[in-house]
């Protein structure tokens, strides 16, 4: 998950070099769910649709069963982070259209969950500051 790779402060650089918090990375999420793509396919101009079969809402608290969201593509800026059907993850949606989501996977999964779970109570409580809205 891209705020988390950082160097220990718990800040994540953005575009506009200024850092994020993680909760604030949860309070400027629109969605944070777990699942597996089902659907990917490009939407034009650094876009994506994604369908995700979800298992678990984090943000909001409830959700369908089914999930889909347009994103900015991560193959944008790395080829090697394209989604591909089928992939589980734990996927942060951002606010901002232009910013890409944070997604864990594999062995990140479980650690995140609990950081995500941890978190939300203070992320509630948290603004999300201008410059990722």
């Amino acid at each position: 998950m891209t705020v988390t790779a950082d160097d220990g402060s718990g800040k994540n650089a953005d575009t506009t070099g200024r850092g994020q918090t993680f909760p604030e990375a949860l309070a400027c999420a629109t969605a944070v769910v777990e699942g597996d793509l089902t659907a990917v396919r490009p939407a034009g101009q650094g876009r994506v649709h994604v369908t995700v079969s979800v298992d678990q809402w984090f943000k909001p608290s409830t959700g369908p069963a089914t999930a889909r969201f347009d994103l900015a593509d991560p193959a944008v800026a790395d080829p090697a982070e394209a989604y591909t059907t089928g992939d589980h993850l734990l996927l942060l949606v951002p606010r901002r259209k232009g910013q890409i989501p944070d997604t864990s996977q594999g062995q990140e999964l479980r650690p995140m969950r609990d950081r995500i779970t941890r978190t939300l109570p203070e992320a509630a409580h948290t603004p999300c500051p201008p410059e990722f809205q």
